[in-house]
């Protein structure tokens, strides 16, 4: 419960499948946003901020964001994400691929959380995906030299974005 008595979405409410796709959901987000353009410098910065951001949910007052933070269930997800990744074949291997991943696991998940717990869960899961792309595609200018020019966030990013923005939005939030 929360301080105005509002029962909050946890963990164990959640079937093994939906927890899957609630706690991987993050990372793929920081994963798509951060392979939509840039250097490979750039995108190891964006993915450090991204993981700060997630890390940082652990001192969230909702305990479904604090249990995707805890340092065991980042990297049961990164394990899951990887595995999978290295399991499909190369020609699938690509930021369209990636995107889609991203996007169809936000709709699991937001979906899963719309089942089984109130708007203030949905609400507080989608804007914390949300903050998640944000803050990854606001880490490095992209197309600038030696921080000249450029732009904060890519097209690219901000197309994903706008499109994860369509996916959280049409979950009822």
């Amino acid at each position: 419960m929360d301080l105005e008595g509002v029962r909050m979405l946890t963990r164990e409410k959640l079937t093994d499948a939906q927890w899957s796709a609630v706690r991987a959901t993050p990372q793929l987000v920081m994963l798509a946003v951060s392979a939509a353009g840039g250097t490979s410098f750039e995108a190891f910065l964006e993915r450090k901020a991204g993981m700060r951001g997630i890390s940082d949910a652990i001192n969230s007052t909702h305990p479904l964001l604090g249990a995707i933070a805890d340092g065991k269930q980042i990297v049961e997800a990164e394990d899951e994400i990887r595995a999978e990744y290295h399991s499909l074949p190369e020609d699938e291997r690509t930021l369209e691929k990636l995107q889609e991943k991203a996007l169809g696991s936000a709709h699991l998940a937001l979906a899963a959380i719309r089942a089984q717990g109130g708007p203030e869960d949905l609400l507080q899961y989608g804007d914390f995906l949300l903050a998640t792309a944000r803050r990854v595609a606001r880490v490095a200018r992209e197309g600038d030299v030696l921080g000249i020019d450029g732009e904060r966030i890519s097209r690219g990013e901000r197309d994903f974005i706008a499109r994860l923005e369509n996916v959280v939005k049409s979950s009822g939030v």
